[in-house]
Parts: structure tokens; C-alpha cells; sequence
């Protein structure tokens, strides 16, 4: 039988994790279980994780296989994954979260009757905190069952486009990843920002549906979202990713079609990705701030002169930096009011 949904599953250090994570996505119909194609990549896990999913796979051999790797990380694993996928569709899932088992068996059913590049759907985030769950719903309105156009939607007007094509909530065909591999830098947080513009630049369609797939659950010591995580790797770690996305785009700018609106997106990714680096590393400590301003406004000039400084830009290398940090500010508070602003109209 041939697979129609390939999972994805980087494991590192989530024994308490990983038995919910893989019964999560054994669905109770047996011909339903069967076109799934589980992919386990235990990234070098010290702990009992990948024991734990060999279990599984034992269980469940023609649904599972469980891929060793030396360490490369959650990008590692997504780009092993990727490569080794053989369902018509991809879904990327972390570890520690989980599917709502009941949606994802309606997945499996609409994705048996659909051919576009993306199917959209929503989810939920779960706070492990106050055991809360939160809907992830889209924040533009989007047709149900509509095919669109990825070459006539418009990206950019949304305001949203990077959030469109999220892993927690979109399917992706595997063949359409495969072509551009390596999608997603090895070794770093954040390398699934990858998921939020690459897609785009690549699908020629997509189609979105009112299922309620994903359990993101936030909370877990060592996750991004940790703020004592983000503030030890984020610096180096962002920049990493940025560079990874500016050469994955500056190779693949010849396939997206001239004239419509994802060259119109791949473009202004391609600009606007060194250039919100520098805000990004302007909300560091001053200490920290002026090196790797410094450093990336150096590299930015050597080796893409192509791309065009905006204001923030200008206003860097203008200013002395002790001023230019008190005009940053300044920048910043102006920005808050001008989204508060904006949103106290929407309400209206």
C-alpha cells in the first residue's frame, strides 16, 4: 500500500515525553493506520527516548521506523526526516507535543482526496503552567475547500504570510520539500523558521481546511520559548538561521515564476531577512549588542550587497552607536503605539 502522510519526529532527551508524542498517532482504523509512515530520527539522544520508540516500532513495524543519526540537532533530524519520508505528504511534529488522534484521522481521510502543494488547518497551543489550551486559529479569513493560487495570493498584503505555513499547522508534499533540501539549519533554535517562507516560495497551491490537529505544548525546561534558553543562544543561534535562509533564497530565486505575488514575497524576504537582523540583535544588552551589530553590518556588506538598508539600517550606520541606542528606543516605543493604535481601529 502506498503511504499518504510521512511524520516526522526528531528525538532528543524526551523519554517523559515520547509514549504520548507516537500513541497520539495511531489511529484506531486499521486501513487509515496503514497509509501512515512514522520516521522517528533519535538525533543522538543520551537518554531512554529512542528505546522508548523502538517499542513502538516493534509494535507497529510496516508504520514505524526509528533512523539513528550522530547528534545534528532538531533541523538535523527535520532534513534527515525529510529525506527519508515516502508518504505523498509530509507533517513535521516535535517530541514533546502530540496530535488530537480523532483530527488527525479526518487528515488522513481529506488528505486521500486532495492533491495541492499545502493543506492548512488549525491546532492548539497547551500551557503546561496553568494546564491551559489556547486555539491557534489563523489571523486572516481564508476560504474553506478553496484551491489558491500561491502565484496570485497575496503574501504580502496579508501581513501574515510567515505565519501561513507554520509546521504545527500545515501538510506539505513531500516530493515539492525533497527538491530543496536542506530546508532547515542544523544545530541551532529556531531552525523551523524555515517553515514560515520557504513553503511559500516553493508551493503552487494550497488549500485550507477547519481541522484542529496539533497539541503544541509550551513549558518544557530547554525549549526555545525557555527566556533563560533564549537569552544564553539566541544571539549566535538567530544569526546562524538568517544566514541559512538568505543562501537557501539567494540559490532558489530562479523557481519561483517572474510576474506574480510569491516572487513579489520571495523578494522581499530576501530583503527584508538581513535587515530585521539588525532589530533583532538591537534588543540585546548594549554590551552585547554593539559587537554583533558591528559584525553583521561587516558581513551584510561583504557578501550581500544586493541588499538594500532600510531606515533602522541607515539610522545604524549614521549614528555613534551610544546614540544610535537611545534612537532605537525611541524607534521601538513608536512602533508599540503605532500596533496599539491599529488595533484600537480594528475593534471598531
Amino acid at each position: 500500500m502506498n503511504k499518504l502522510l510521512s511524520i516526522v519526529i526528531p528525538v532528543y532527551k524526551v523519554e517523559k515525553f515520547i509514549d504520548k508524542c507516537i500513541s497520539s498517532l495511531i489511529v484506531p482504523d486499521e486501513t487509515q493506520l496503514q497509509l501512515l509512515d512514522i520516521v522517528v530520527i533519535n538525533d543522538g539522544t543520551p537518554d531512554n527516548s529512542a528505546v522508548l520508540a523502538r517499542e513502538w516500532e516493534k509494535k507497529y513495524p510496516d508504520i514505524i521506523r526509528v533512523i539513528d543519526q550522530e547528534n545534528r540537532g532538531h533541523g538535523g533530524g527535520w532534513n534527515h526526516g525529510t529525506e527519508l519520508a515516502v508518504g505523498k505528504y509530509l507533517f513535521y511534529l516535535d517530541s514533546d507535543d502530540w496530535f488530537e488522534t480523532s483530527e488527525l484521522s479526518k487528515l488522513i481521510t481529506y488528505l486521500g482526496h486532495c492533491d495541492t502543494d499545502m493543506v492548512m488547518f488549525d491546532g492548539q497551543r497547551y500551557y503546561a503552567e496553568t494546564n491551559r489550551y489556547e486555539q491557534t486559529n489563523r489571523h486572516i479569513d481564508l476560504e474553506q475547500e478553496k484551491i489558491y493560487d500561491a502565484d496570485k495570493f497575496d503574501w504580502l498584503g496579508t501581513g501574515h504570510g510567515v505565519n501561513m505555513t507554520y509546521a504545527h499547522d500545515t501538510v506539505y508534499r513531500t516530493a515539492m520539500m525533497q527538491q530543496y533540501l536542506p530546508l532547515f539549519c542544523e544545530h541551532v533554535m529556531y531552525d523551523d523558521v524555515s517553515l514560515q517562507a520557504i513553503p511559500i516560495a516553493i508551493a503552487k497551491d494550497f488549500i485550507y481546511t477547519k481541522l484542529n490537529v496539533y497539541r503544541y505544548y509550551i513549558g518544557r525546561p530547554g525549549q526555545s520559548f525557555d527566556p533563560k534558553v533564549r537569552a544564553v543562544r539566541a544571539a549566535d543561534d538567530v544569526t546562524k538561521v538568517v544566514t541559512f535562509l538568505l543562501d537557501w533564497v539567494r540559490r532558489n530565486r530562479h523557481v519561483v515564476p517572474q510576474g506574480g505575488t510569491r516572487e513579489a514575497y520571495t523578494e522581499e524576504l530576501f530583503q527584508s531577512m538581513g535587515t530585521w537582523h539588525y532589530y533583532e540583535l538591537s534588543l540585546f544588552d548594549a554590551a552585547t549588542a554593539e559587537p554583533r551589530l558591528a559584525a553583521w553590518d561587516k558581513f551584510l556588506r561583504e557578501n550581500y550587497p544586493e541588499i538594500r538598508p532600510n531606515y533602522l539600517v541607515r539610522m545604524y550606520r549614521l549614528l555613534p552607536f551610544a546614540l544610535y541606542r537611545v534612537w532605537f528606543k525611541a524607534y521601538k516605543l513608536r512602533q508599540r503605539c503605532v500596533r496599539y493604535i491599529k488595533r484600537k481601529r480594528n475593534k471598531k
